[in-house]
């Protein structure tokens, strides 16, 4: 399998394979029910699959193991969103990542899961737009945004919950990935 100019070696499948289980077993065990879905600490996995991973292969297993979420939880109609809003949320946060000098530094880390935190936000707050247009006959543009703002402050609450618990993992996952890899 070509990625990068490169071929994929079995220890990088089996990682994305990994990371593929792991984003969705943490976006799909811990749900606490809000107003349009749900709340889960899968952000906080699609940050350390950045980590782990890069940005390229990152976004994938993000993307796919959010999507499984969605399929497998019965949100058939938001899958595509997520899939699309996943992968983008972890490549922009592996993308500020490789472009900052000091990769390792906390204050980067944060940085780069907020600004792809934002992102996620705004991704599902158009996304909930989308969808209350195509779940509704009579909707117009200013009622679907007020719908979509139902679920703003969980998906702030959801991706903050993801920053929090990832920024100290990933001090833990950098070395052990330096181990593993070097």
């Amino acid at each position: 399998m070509q990625s990068e100019g490169k071929t994929l070696n079995v220890k990088e499948l089996v990682l994305m394979g990994l990371m593929i289980a792991l984003v969705y077993l943490a976006g799909s065990i811990i749900k606490i029910p809000s107003i349009g879905g749900f709340v889960h600490i899968g952000d906080c996995m699609v940050f350390l699959s950045v980590i782990l991973l890069g940005k390229k292969k990152g976004a994938i297993t993000s993307a796919l193991g959010m999507f499984l979420v969605d399929i497998l939880g019965g949100y058939y109609f938001w899958a595509p969103f997520t899939l699309i809003i996943k992968g983008i949320m972890a490549y922009i946060a592996g993308y500020i990542l490789e472009k900052m000098q000091n990769n390792n530094s906390f204050i980067n880390y944060t940085v780069a899961f907020i600004i792809s935190g934002i992102f996620m936000v705004i991704g599902y707050f158009i996304a909930g737009t989308i969808m209350a247009g195509f779940l509704t006959e009579k909707i117009g543009i200013v009622q679907g945004l007020i719908y979509a703002s139902k679920d703003i402050v969980g998906n702030i609450i959801q991706v903050t919950t993801g920053v929090v618990i990832a920024l100290p993992l990933s001090g833990i996952l950098i070395k052990a990935k330096k181990e593993v890899f070097n």
